[in-house]
């Protein structure tokens, strides 16, 4: 990044004023709330948040926002974000520092739009997320920013610029000074973060038209709890036992171009939930977007491993004989 611009950047994230907001709440849970002007303020679903105030979580809470009408940033684990700037336009841009906690931000916005010019500072770490997802966390193992999809610039004070753009690198300043990278699947405190991004049950945020655009963007998971479905059925896949896997569904051509919840790609699917957590392991390792996830088929349960969240299927074939089958690794695409 250009030292002019990372001036310029510095410049506004230190002369942020309180002014009008493109910035919504979409969801909250346990205690949130808006430092104003020195008085706090509940935050609510369809509430706005300001520029200049600072979004404070209590050690449980978690709370989704959304930029412009598109992407998502979602905090937890007693976050505290100070809100700088934000606006509308092409691109939407939005400038933020997290003081404390974990953020996640995701800037994408689906095909043929112009993806969120994000600017986040987690502590000394400055860093430009457009058109990507990144994880970043403040706490007592140091400041700490993860790329989870796309690629992510970062500058870091007294050290030479970086760019992250393998799903799962890390770099992280810890309190001494000392800057090194990492993987975000063996660090225990960044996958606890990563956990603890994601809300406990996959409803819809809200039912607002910005909620449809975050679904369409949805963020991509690396570790996602195992949750049952709370909307649309599951697509029709044989029973599996627990030593077989279970038959892949025929290529969905037919299957329509975009659905609310997201697509992805089905690298596993059995019965027994042991052998799917560790062939999602085994793909986090690799530094792969893998989740595990819950579902019901005719009265059983099964697990899946899967890989990646895509707003359209097109998106996540493509990803599968690209990405995946360079690492050989195949699968078969299928409907959040």
């Amino acid at each position: 990044m250009k030292p002019r611009a990372l001036f310029a950047l510095s410049m506004l994230l230190v002369s942020g004023a309180t002014a009008a907001s493109e910035l919504q709440v979409l969801r909250v849970d346990g205690g949130v709330r808006s430092v104003r002007a020195d008085a706090a303020v509940p935050l609510l679903p369809r509430n706005p948040v300001l520029n200049g105030d600072i979004v404070t979580l209590s050690a449980n809470g978690r709370a989704a926002l959304q930029l412009a009408g598109a992407g998502l940033i979602t905090l937890a684990r007693g976050a505290e974000l100070q809100v700088f700037d934000t606006r509308a336009g092409v691109p939407a841009q939005g400038r933020f520092k997290l003081l404390s906690g974990t953020v996640r931000i995701d800037s994408r916005v689906g095909s043929g739009r112009v993806p969120l010019d994000i600017r986040l500072n987690v502590g000394s770490l400055k860093s430009r997320i457009y058109g990507a997802e990144a994880l970043g966390t403040n706490d007592a193992s140091g400041e700490t920013l993860c790329l989870l999809a796309g690629a992510i610039e970062i500058q870091t004070s007294g050290a030479a610029d970086a760019r992250l753009d393998s799903p799962g690198s890390c770099l992280r300043r810890t309190p001494d000074g000392q800057v090194r990278e990492l993987r975000l699947g063996e660090d225990q405190p960044m996958r606890l973060a990563l956990s603890a991004s994601e809300f406990a049950d996959p409803t819809p945020l809200t039912t607002t038209p910005m909620a449809t655009a975050a679904a369409r963007s949805a963020p991509t998971p690396i570790i996602a709890p195992v949750s049952k479905p709370a909307s649309a059925p599951p697509p029709a896949v044989p029973a599996a036992t627990a030593a077989t896997p279970a038959a892949a569904p025929s290529p969905a051509t037919s299957a329509p171009a975009t659905k609310a919840g997201g697509w992805t790609v089905v690298v596993l699917s059995l019965a027994k939930r042991e052998a799917v957590e560790n062939r999602s392991q085994a793909l986090l390792d690799q530094g792969l977007p893998a989740a595990t996830r819950q579902i019901e088929v005719k009265g059983q349960i099964l697990y899946r491993s899967t890989v990646g969240r895509f707003s359209s299927a097109d998106e996540a074939r493509a990803y599968a004989k690209t990405t995946l089958a360079d690492a050989g690794i195949q699968g078969w695409v299928a409907p959040l």
